[in-house]
């Protein structure tokens, strides 16, 4: 089921660094692309599927320092959280 949300001016404005004429290489800037396609500019609504929030989480944490988690959060974590919606576990 499809989640969506009101993005703030900021937040768009974080997605739209990303050249929507970037390659598609369904890697960190593919995303970013297909995510500003489910912007609704009238509204400022943006769609995410299952699929998308497991991307936005695993680039944001999997992949180390390269500055994708900063943009993300920046993008993503007042709707989301901290943790951009993935759950966390701690090994004891």
């Amino acid at each position: 089921m499809p989640r969506s949300f009101v993005s703030t001016s900021q937040e768009i404005e974080a997605l739209d660094r990303q050249s929507a004429n970037t390659e598609q290489d369904g890697g960190f800037q593919g995303l970013l692309v297909k995510l500003q396609r489910q912007v609704d500019r009238r509204t400022s609504r943006i769609i995410l599927y299952e699929r998308d929030l497991e991307r936005i989480a695993r680039y944001a944490f999997d992949y180390g320092r390269g500055g994708w988690e900063d943009r993300l959060t920046t993008i993503f974590g007042r709707v989301l959280g901290p943790t951009l919606g993935r759950e966390i576990s701690i090994a004891v």
